[in-house]
C-alpha cells in the first residue's frame, strides 16, 4: 500500500509539473507576440522622429526667410526643394530635380543651390522673406522623403 501511494504522488507531481510548464510556454508566447508589437511601434515612432524636421513642413504656412532656411539646412541632403512665387509659377527646383507624379516624387538630377536669384529682389525667382508659402511633403514608392514643394500664396 505504501508503494501504491507513492506511485499516485509521484504520477500527480509530474501531472502538475507538466501543467505549470505548458502554463509558462503559453506566457512565453504571449509574451513574445506582445514584445514583437512593442518593437514594430518603436521602430515606426523613430523613423517619424528622423523625418520629423522635414514633416513639418507637410501643410505648415511659412514665411520666405523660413523657406530660404530650409534651402540652406537641406542643402547637403538628397532632397529637391521646389519655390513657386507668384512671379514664378512653374517653380523652381533646388538641391535636387524630382519628378512628381500622383503625389510620389523621384530624384532626377542634382539642381545648382544658386540662392543669388532668390535673393535679388528684381528676379523672378525672389523668394520674398516676408510673403507667405505653404509646404507640401512629397515621397518616393518606399516611403522616403525625396521633395518639400513651397509655393507662395
Amino acid at each position: 500500500m505504501d508503494n501504491s501511494i507513492k506511485a499516485i504522488i509521484i504520477g500527480a507531481s509530474v501531472v502538475i509539473c507538466l501543467v505549470i510548464v505548458s502554463i509558462g510556454f503559453l506566457v512565453l508566447r504571449q509574451g513574445q507576440d506582445t514584445a514583437k508589437v512593442a518593437v514594430n511601434k518603436i521602430d515606426q515612432m523613430n523613423g517619424d522622429l528622423k523625418d520629423s524636421d522635414k514633416t513639418m513642413y507637410d501643410g505648415l504656412e511659412v514665411s520666405g526667410s523660413e523657406v530660404v532656411n530650409a534651402l540652406n539646412k537641406f542643402k547637403k541632403e538628397n532632397i529637391g526643394i521646389q519655390v513657386k512665387t507668384s512671379k514664378d509659377a512653374s517653380g523652381t527646383w533646388y538641391i535636387y530635380n524630382v519628378t512628381l507624379a500622383s503625389d510620389i516624387g523621384n530624384l532626377a538630377a542634382a539642381a545648382p543651390l544658386n540662392l543669388t536669384d532668390a535673393l535679388n529682389e528684381t528676379h523672378n525667382r525672389y523668394i520674398n522673406p516676408n510673403g507667405r508659402f505653404t509646404g507640401k511633403v512629397y515621397r518616393n514608392e518606399n516611403g522616403v522623403i525625396t521633395a518639400i514643394s513651397f509655393t507662395q500664396k
